[in-house]
């Protein structure tokens, strides 16, 4: 949400510029977060995060809208959330806003990838984490996120093109 200059609240659209603009920020802002919680993670938390993924991988078809929405909170809100730094987890936070929109993406773009390609890449992330190589699965999601943001952008397009969804009365639309 942005404040427009008559002071009122604007969603803006969701457009390969925005998303883009957001993608930015998030692989800037995550990579050092990253490498602050992991001083800071729980026993276990890694390998119950592989474990997941590791299920999910084996799925023929994971569950988009549950599944894969949760893997992603791990990813990017839970084991974020370990580096203790309120300020810049509120920066994220501000960015993340696609977290949200990936709910309703995964649910009705399930068949956009024939494997999710994210999965493999938080696996990746976490094997990396699970070695020591803390830099390197740094730079490992920040890639990610580079790579992700194509990939929303053509759920976004995919979405745009099929479906058409009736006006709000609460909402208007801007120029």
């Amino acid at each position: 949400m942005r404040k427009d200059d008559a002071g009122r609240w604007v969603a803006p659209a969701l457009t390969p510029d925005h998303i883009g603009e957001l993608y930015e920020l998030r692989w800037l802002l995550e990579p050092p977060a990253l490498v602050k919680a992991c001083a800071n993670l729980p026993a276990g938390f890694l390998a119950g995060m592989r474990a997941d993924l590791e299920a999910a991988m084996a799925e023929a078809a994971p569950d988009a809208g549950g599944v894969l929405d949760r893997l992603e909170h791990q990813m990017h809100v839970e084991l974020l959330a370990h580096c203790r730094n309120e300020t810049l987890m509120q920066a994220i936070t501000l960015h993340q806003s696609l977290l949200i929109a990936h709910r309703f993406l995964y649910r009705w773009t399930p068949r956009l990838f024939a494997t999710e390609p994210f999965l493999a890449e938080h696996l990746v992330i976490v094997a990396l984490l699970e070695g020591g190589r803390v830099r390197d699965a740094a730079d490992a999601l920040e890639l990610h996120l580079r790579d992700s943001r194509e990939r929303a952008i053509a759920r976004v397009e995919l979405i745009r093109q099929e479906y058409r969804v009736e006006d709000t009365a609460y909402l208007t639309r801007g120029p």
